[in-house]
């Protein structure tokens, strides 16, 4: 009997089951899940220190950069003029009409200069507070304004007071216009200054409405949170007023440049027809940016 039992199967019930693999344990969640960059939020504190940020910092920015403008813009025409002079390369026609010209660099350059730095400062004053608080967006705006002047600004000036004009080879006579064409210059220069001017702050005019809302829109589609989305929002608008006069008076500039090179080469025709093709192109351009 006990050799029988021996070698018949044991009962079911009685087998041991086999062996389970062993299930590893479920990772544990981490203590600190990764911040979602583009769902980050502001409190209303950081807000409220953002906007007032970015209007110090804009103030900053405009009277720092446009003074530095103010002093280095006649050190840059007077070098301008002392290279206009000494370079054999052009005749007396051409020297008198360009120099001419030069007094609107001058003017426009501290003009540009207060608008860019206006808008810049804005947008600096705000991410900068949003980073490291108003203290580190006005020590920002106070290096910024530091490197304007001596980096940019100073740098241009510097640079024109070393350059060295070209001499004329010999043998080769030096390059100028008639006197007739000189005055084509002028006029075609103005008026087309006048026309790109007026032409182009029109247009920006007429797009701003389109482009705040276009710009507003992509704001609210953003995975901003809500503080964040309505403290851009207030600033918007402050940048927005300065996108018509920064438009009108580098319009006219451009104008002015391009309307005199067209008046002396081709007549007054070919310069009116150069000041209706920038403000067409502007047009084009805007009209593309601003598509959906």
């Amino acid at each position: 009997m006990n050799s029988m039992s021996a070698v018949l199967p044991r009962p079911i019930w009685n087998q041991n089951p086999p062996a389970q693999p062993a299930t590893p344990p479920a990772p544990a969640p981490p203590a600190n899940p990764p911040a979602d960059d583009d769902k980050k939020d502001i409190t209303i504190g950081q807000a409220i220190t953002a906007l007032g940020s970015a209007v110090v910092v804009a103030g900053i920015e405009t009277v720092g950069n446009t003074a530095s403008s103010i002093v280095n813009a006649p050190r840059a025409t007077y070098y301008a003029y002392k290279a206009l002079w000494n370079t054999e390369m052009i005749g007396p026609v051409l020297k008198t009409t360009i120099g001419a010209l030069l007094p609107v660099a001058t003017v426009a350059a501290p003009v540009l200069t207060a608008l860019g730095s206006c808008g810049f400062g804005l947008v600096r004053g705000f991410t900068e507070s949003l980073e490291g608080g108003m203290g580190q967006a006005v020590k920002t705006a106070v290096s910024d304004v530091k490197y304007f002047h001596k980096d940019l600004a100073g740098k241009l000036v510097e640079e024109l007071g070393k350059y060295e004009v070209e001499q004329l080879p010999p043998g080769q006579k030096p390059y100028d216009i008639k006197v007739l064409e000189a005055g084509k210059a002028l006029v075609g220069g103005v008026a087309a200054g006048a026309v790109d001017g007026v032409g182009i702050g029109l247009i920006t005019l007429v797009r701003t409405p389109q482009g705040t809302f276009k710009l507003l829109s992509e704001i609210w589609k953003s995975d901003q949170g809500p503080v964040l989305k309505t403290t851009e929002t207030l600033l918007v608008p402050l940048g927005v007023v300065l996108a018509t006069p920064l438009a009108t008076v580098a319009g006219a500039v451009y104008g002015l440049a391009t309307g005199a090179k067209e008046g002396y080469t081709n007549g007054l025709g070919a310069a009116a027809k150069k000041a209706g093709e920038n403000v067409k192109d502007y047009w084009e351009a805007t009209g593309e940016m601003l598509k959906d």
